[in-house]
C-alpha cells in the first residue's frame, strides 16, 4: 500500500486528492439532507429517527473533515462550496415535513451513490495514497453501518 507524501511525485498526491474532491460534495450533502430529515422527521418513529439523524449528521460531518483535511495535507485545495455540492449531487431532501418511514427511506437511498463511489475509489486510493485509503474504507463502513440502521426503520 502506497504512503504519499509531499516529497514524492506529484502524480500520487494529485491522485488521491482528486479522488478525495469527488467523493467530497456527496458527503456534505448528506450531512444536509441527514440535518434536513433531523428537523423534519414526523410519525411514531420519530425519536428514534431524530437521534439517529443527528449522530448520522455529526459522523458523515467527521468523515467528510478527516478526508478533506487529507486532500489538503497532500497540498491540494478542496471544494465544498454550496454551488458545487449542489452541482455534483442534483438532488436533495423533499421540503416540508417526513414520515419517519419516508425520512428513512430517502436518507438510505441517498447513502447508495456516495457509498458506491467511495467503493469504486477504494484500488485508487490504495495505489496512490495509504492514509486516504484509511480514511475512505472508513467512511465506507459507516455509511453502510447507517444505511442498514435506517432500513431497519422501513421493515
Amino acid at each position: 500500500m502506497a504512503s504519499t507524501t509531499l516529497h514524492e511525485p506529484d502524480t500520487a498526491r494529485l491522485t488521491a486528492a482528486s479522488t478525495i474532491q469527488a467523493i467530497l460534495p456527496g458527503l456534505v450533502a448528506l450531512t444536509l439532507d441527514a440535518k434536513q430529515a433531523h428537523w423534519n422527521v414526523t410519525g411514531p418513529g420519530f425519536v428514534q429517527l431524530h437521534g439517529l439523524t443527528d449522530e448520522f449528521a455529526a459522523d458523515v460531518r467527521t468523515w467528510t473533515d478527516r478526508l478533506a483535511e487529507r486532500a489538503v495535507a497532500l497540498g491540494t485545495p478542496v471544494d465544498a462550496r454550496p454551488g458545487t455540492v449542489a452541482a455534483a449531487t442534483g438532488r436533495s431532501l423533499p421540503m416540508g415535513w417526513l414520515t419517519d418511514r419516508g425520512a428513512a427511506v430517502e436518507l438510505a437511498e441517498r447513502i447508495d451513490p456516495v457509498a458506491e463511489l467511495i467503493h469504486t475509489s477504494l484500488a485508487e486510493l490504495e495505489s496512490s495514497d495509504a492514509v486516504a485509503h484509511d480514511a475512505a474504507i472508513e467512511t465506507l463502513e459507516g455509511l453502510e453501518k447507517y444505511r442498514w440502521m435506517l432500513l431497519a426503520h422501513t421493515r
